[in-house]
C-alpha cells in the first residue's frame, strides 16, 4: 500500500467524551484498562435472571433448540433505572422501554458529563445521534409474554428510539437514527457521525453501541450455526479457536470536529483521523467474510487518513476467535498494512479475549481499548491467543499478536479498530492521539479556597456523587486541584442537588466531601448542601440587634486580608461620629459593653459591610437587598442609596439616640400572626405594641415589662409560644418618641441618592427608592414596627429566590425559611456566620470556640471565583451518573429480576449550620 504523506488532522473529528458499561462490572474506561493491564477474564455464565440454563443448555451434546454452552459476558444490571435522574421518563414508560434504551439513555449523559458539556447548554442545538444496535431479545419477549400491550409499549419497542429518546431527552436536532449492521454496527454508527460532522450538517455528535442479551434465542441459533465457542473463550489468533462468546454492554463517544474541539478547549481522548465502511458482496455464504474486501477498505481508509503503514503503531482486530474469521482477518490486514511495512511486524490485538463479543455493540468495546491504548501508551495484553494458529501466516503477513503487555510505539501513536459483521458490512477507524497543543506559560494556582461542586438529581445520589469527588481528590496535586474544581463548577452539568465546599487544598476538600458522603451531621465548615433553584438572584437579608455576640468577626479580622480592609474603611468613617474604633472594640470581644446598643448597632455595620465585601471579593453579589432594623442601614449601602460616610453619620446617630431609652422597656417574641396580636394587645390599651412583623405567625411584642409578663402567662396557658428576649430596651415603640426630634436634627440635610440594587423597605413592606431615605424615614425605621415578613413577600412574589443571612449569626434564617417553605418552585435559603462555628481559612483551622462560620452564599452562582484562567483545563472527573437502585422498575415480558425496592428513609437534607439550639429571635 503507498501512501502520499499528508496533513493527518485536516479532516480530524475529535473524541471529547467517553462512557461505556461492559461485562464484569466494567463502568468506565478506567474500569476497562484496569482489567486489560491486569489480564482479566470478564466471561461469566447466564445469569439467573435472564433465562433458566438447564432449560435452554446442555454442554454434555448438540441437541435442537438448545445451546451447547452457558458461557457469556454480562452486565451486573440491566432491569435497573434511575427515574430519579431521568425525570422526563416515567415508570410506566420505563418498563416498557427495551433495556437498550434505558442503556443508551445512561451512556449519554455520562459522555456528556465525561466532555464537561452542560446539557443545558446543547438544548436546541444541531447535535446528532447515530447509535447502532441489532438485538430485539425484548420485543421478542414483550410479543411472546402475557401482559397485554399499553400506550408505551411500540415506542418502547422501536430500534429507532434508541437513538430517537436520546434527541427528545436533550432537544437535539440533528439526525437521529439506529443503525443496523449486525456486529459492525457500532462502528458504522460513529462513521456516520464522522461524516455527519465533516459535512457541517452538526457541530456535535454522539456515537454508540449497545447489546443486551434477554433471550436464549440467540444462544440457540448461534449454537445451531456452530459459532459460539464450545469451550466458553473468544481465542483469538489461536490453534484452539472455535468460535465466539456471546456478551453484552454499550459505549458512547461524543465528537466534535478538532478545531471545534481546541477552540471550546476540550479534553480530547484521542482523533479520528479517517473512518470507512463497505460489504463484502458475493461471497460462498452470506456470512462468510471476504479478505478481499477487508482489504480494500483498509487501503481506502488509510489513504484517506494519510498514515503509512508503518505510521500505524497497533490495530484491535475484530478478532472473534472463530476458526474461519481470524485467518480471513490476518489476511486482509497483512495484505493492506503489514506486508507494507519497513519498521518491523504490525501489532494485533483484540478485546473480545477479555470481555467476549458484544456482537453489535463490539466496535465500542474496541474503540474504547483503542483509546486507552494511546492514551497509556501500553498495548495489554490479547488472552487465550496461545498457541498461536498455524493457518494464520504471521511471519509472512508481519503481523505481531500482542500476547504480552508491551509499549506503544511511536511519537504519535496511530491505531486502527476493526469490526465486521455477520452480513458482510466492514467498518475500520483511524486514531490518533491528541495533537499537542501549546500551553501558556505556568502560573502560580490561585491563592485561597476554592469552590468544588458535586450535583445529582436526588439526596442519594448526591452522597453517592459526593463519595466518588472524595475518592478522586485523595491524591490530586495543587495545580490539578485548580482543574478540578474549574471542571466541577463551570464545565459540568449541573442537577438540582448539590454540596460545595470551600477548600485551600484537595486534602481538604476531600475529607468535607466524604462527610457529605456519609450523610454526616453535622456539616464540616465551609460545606453546604441544598436544592438548587430555577431564578438564582440572590437577596442579602441583614440582620439586626440580636445577631451580634463579643468576638464575632475576631478571626474574619486576623485571617481575611478582604475582610480586614473593609473593616478599616468602616471604621475611618465611624470613628468621628463615635468617638472609638469598631475594629479594636471587635478585636477586644468585650461581652459586657456589647450589650449596649451604641456599641452594638456600630459594631453589627461593620461587620455586615466587611462580610459583603468578603463575598464581593468571592464573585457573590446581591440583586436585591433588605434589613431588620438596624440592618436596612447596612442594605442600604449595599444598595447605593448611601455612601458610607452618610451611611455611619446614620448608625452612629441611630445608635446614640436609642441608647437614651434603655430601661423603658422590653420585647418579646410572639408566635401569633398580626391579627391575633392585635386583639391580644387590645386589654392592654396601648402600653403594648406590635415592634416587629417576622412571619406570619411570628410578631415581636414591646412595651412595660410587667404587662409582657402577664400576657406571656395569659399565652403559655394556651401553649402559644412566648419568649422574653435578653434586651433592655423597647425598641419602635412609644418608647422611642422621645428622641424623634433629637434624630431628626442629626440627621438633617442628608442627600441619599438612587439605589444600584433594589432595596425593599422594612419601613414599608414594599421596594423602596434610594432617594427617599431621608432623615424621615430612618425616624420611621426607629419608630415604626419593622415589616420584615411582608418585604420577603414582596421579594418572592417577584421571583426571587435566594437568600442569605447577612450577620453574626443566622436570626433571620428561620423567619425566612418559614417565609418559603410550601413555595411552588425551590428557594435557597442560607447563613454566612454563626455562634462559636470554626469557619474557612487560608491556613488551619483555629480552636478557639468564637469563630463565625462563613458559608458559601449561593450554590447555584458558586463557581464565579473559579472563572477560566488561561491555565484551566478540563480534567477527568467522577461521573454524577445515577443512583444505584434509586427508583428501578422492573420490565415486563419475564426476563427481569425482582423490583429493587427504593431506600426506605431519606435523609435530611439542607441543613446548613452545625448547632442544635434554635436561633434567638431578631426584632
Amino acid at each position: 500500500m503507498t501512501v502520499a504523506p499528508t496533513n493527518p488532522d485536516r479532516h480530524a473529528v475529535a473524541i471529547v467524551g467517553l462512557s461505556c458499561r461492559l461485562p464484569g462490572g466494567i463502568d468506565g474506561p478506567q474500569d476497562l484498562w484496569e482489567a486489560l493491564q491486569g489480564g482479566r477474564d470478564l466471561v461469566g455464565e447466564v445469569p439467573p435472571d435472564r433465562f433458566d440454563p438447564k432449560r435452554f443448555v446442555d454442554t454434555e451434546r448438540r441437541r435442537s433448540n438448545k445451546s451447547y454452552t452457558a458461557a457469556g459476558g454480562f452486565l451486573q444490571d440491566v432491569t435497573g433505572f434511575d427515574n430519579g435522574y431521568f425525570q422526563r421518563v416515567s415508570p410506566r414508560e420505563a418498563a416498557r422501554m427495551d433495556p437498550q434504551h434505558r442503556l443508551l439513555l445512561e451512556l449519554a449523559v455520562e459522555a456528556l458529563d465525561d466532555a464537561g458539556i452542560d446539557q443545558a447548554s446543547t438544548a436546541g442545538s444541531d447535535t446528532a445521534v447515530f447509535v447502532g444496535m441489532s438485538s430485539h431479545d425484548y420485543a421478542d419477549l414483550q410479543s411472546t409474554g402475557g401482559d397485554a400491550p399499553n400506550a408505551y409499549s411500540m415506542a418502547g419497542l422501536a430500534a429507532t428510539n434508541a437513538a430517537n429518546r436520546i434527541s427528545h431527552l436533550l432537544d437535539w436536532h440533528g439526525p437521529s437514527m439506529a443503525v443496523d449492521t449486525a456486529c459492525s454496527s457500532a462502528l458504522t454508527a460513529l462513521h456516520q457521525a464522522y461524516e455527519t460532522l465533516r459535512a457541517g450538517r452538526a457541530r456535535m455528535a454522539l456515537a454508540g453501541g449497545v447489546s443486551v442479551l434477554l433471550s436464549p434465542f440467540g444462544f440457540t441459533g448461534f449454537s445451531a450455526a456452530s459459532m459460539l465457542s464450545p469451550t466458553g473463550r473468544c481465542r483469538v489468533f489461536s490453534a484452539e479457536a472455535d468460535g465466539y462468546v456471546r456478551a453484552e454492554g454499550g459505549g458512547v463517544v461524543a465528537l466534535k470536529l478538532l478545531s471545534d474541539a481546541l477552540a471550546d478547549g476540550d479534553r480530547i481522548h484521542g482523533v479520528i483521523l479517517a473512518s470507512g465502511v463497505n460489504s463484502d458482496g458475493s461471497t460462498t455464504g452470506l456470512a462468510l467474510p471476504s479478505a478481499q474486501a477487508q482489504a480494500a477498505l483498509l487501503e481506502q481508509v488509510y489513504t484517506q487518513a494519510g498514515v503509512s503503514a508503518d505510521d500505524l503503531s497497533y490495530l484491535e482486530a475484530h478478532g472473534t476467535g472463530t476458526p474461519v474469521g481470524d485467518p480471513i482477518e490476518c489476511d486482509a490486514i497483512g495484505r493492506a498494512l503489514g506486508t507494507c511495512r519497513t519498521i518491523g511486524p504490525l501489532p494485533i490485538g483484540s478485546v473480545k479475549s477479555n470481555t467476549g463479543h458484544l456482537e453489535a455493540a463490539s466496535g465500542m468495546a474496541g474503540l474504547v481499548k483503542a483509546l486507552l491504548v494511546l492514551r497509556h501508551r501500553r498495548i495489554p495484553p490479547t488472552l487465550h491467543a496461545q498457541p498461536l494458529s498455524p493457518h494464520i501466516d504471521f511471519e509472512g503477513w508481519q503481523l505481531d499478536p500482542c500476547t504480552e503487555t508491551r509499549s506503544l510505539a511511536g511519537q504519535r501513536p496511530v491505531v486502527g479498530v476493526n469490526s465486521f459483521g455477520f452480513g458482510g458490512s466492514n467498518a475500520h477507524v483511524v486514531l490518533a492521539a491528541a495533537p499537542a497543543v501549546p500551553l501558556n506559560e505556568p502560573s502560580e494556582p490561585p491563592k485561597g479556597a476554592l469552590p468544588v461542586v458535586v450535583s445529582a438529581r436526588t439526596p442519594e445520589a448526591l452522597e453517592a456523587a459526593a463519595a466518588r469527588m472524595a475518592q478522586r481528590l485523595q491524591e490530586e496535586t495543587s495545580e490539578g486541584f485548580y482543574d478540578v474544581a474549574w471542571t466541577a463548577a463551570r464545565r459540568r452539568t449541573l442537577h438540582p442537588h448539590r454540596a460545595v465546599v470551600l477548600a485551600p487544598c484537595a486534602r481538604q476538600a476531600a475529607e468535607a466531601l466524604e462527610a457529605v458522603g456519609q450523610g454526616a451531621l453535622p456539616l464540616p465548615a465551609a460545606t453546604a448542601t441544598g436544592q438548587a433553584v430555577t431564578d438564582g438572584r440572590v437577596v442579602f437579608a441583614f440582620s439586626g440587634n440580636g445577631s451580634q455576640w463579643a468576638g464575632m468577626g475576631a478571626d474574619l479580622l486576623r485571617e481575611e486580608p478582604v475582610f480586614r480592609a473593609a473593616l478599616d474603611r468602616a471604621d475611618d468613617a465611624l470613628r468621628p461620629h463615635l468617638g472609638w474604633s469598631v475594629r479594636e472594640e471587635m478585636a477586644a470581644a468585650d461581652p459586657a459593653r456589647i450589650e449596649a446598643t451604641e456599641i452594638a448597632q456600630p459594631l453589627l455595620f461593620a461587620f455586615q459591610i466587611a462580610l459583603v465585601e468578603l463575598f464581593k471579593a468571592r464573585g457573590v453579589r446581591p440583586a436585591a437587598v433588605l434589613g431588620h432594623s438596624v440592618g436596612e442601614i447596612a442594605a442600604a449601602h449595599i444598595a447605593g442609596a448611601l455612601d458610607l460616610p452618610a451611611a455611619a453619620r446614620v448608625v452612629a446617630e441611630r445608635s446614640r439616640a436609642q441608647a437614651a431609652t434603655r430601661g423603658r422597656g422590653r420585647m418579646a417574641a410572639v408566635g401569633l400572626s398580626v391579627e391575633e396580636a392585635t386583639k391580644e394587645l387590645a386589654p392592654y390599651a396601648g402600653a403594648l405594641e406590635i415592634a416587629a412583623v417576622n412571619g406570619d405567625q411570628d410578631v415581636t411584642i414591646c412595651g412595660p415589662e410587667e404587662h409582657l409578663q402577664a400576657l406571656g402567662a395569659d399565652l403559655e396557658l394556651r401553649a402559644v409560644f412566648f419568649r422574653m428576649l435578653e434586651l433592655d430596651y423597647a425598641f419602635h415603640s412609644q418608647a422611642m418618641d422621645p428622641v424623634r426630634n433629637g434624630l431628626l436634627a442629626s440627621l438633617e440635610g442628608l442627600r441619599p441618592a438612587a439605589t444600584a440594587v433594589p432595596f425593599v423597605s422594612t419601613v414599608t413592606g414594599t421596594a423602596c427608592p434610594g432617594e427617599e431615605l431621608g432623615a424621615h424615614y430612618w425616624w420611621r425605621n426607629v419608630r415604626e414596627p419593622v415589616l420584615f415578613g411582608p418585604a420577603l413577600h414582596t421579594l418572592l412574589n417577584d421571583g426571587y429566590d435566594t437568600f442569605v443571612d447577612i450577620g453574626p449569626h443566622p436570626v433571620l434564617r428561620p423567619y425566612l425559611r418559614k417565609a418559603v417553605k410550601g413555595s411552588e418552585q425551590p428557594v435557597l435559603v442560607t447563613a454566612t456566620c454563626a455562634r462559636a462555628v470554626p469557619g474557612p481559612c487560608p491556613g488551619p483551622p483555629l480552636s478557639t470556640p468564637q469563630r463565625p462560620r462563613c458559608w458559601p452564599p449561593a450554590l447555584t452562582s458558586i463557581g464565579t471565583s473559579s472563572s477560566r484562567s488561561p491555565d484551566a483545563r478540563p480534567t477527568c472527573l467522577p461521573i454524577p451518573g445515577s443512583a444505584s437502585g434509586n427508583g428501578t422498575v422492573t420490565p415486563s415480558g419475564g426476563c427481569a429480576s425482582p423490583v429493587r425496592p427504593p431506600p426506605s428513609s431519606t435523609p435530611c437534607w439542607g441543613h446548613a449550620s452545625p448547632y442544635s439550639s434554635p436561633a434567638g429571635p431578631t426584632w
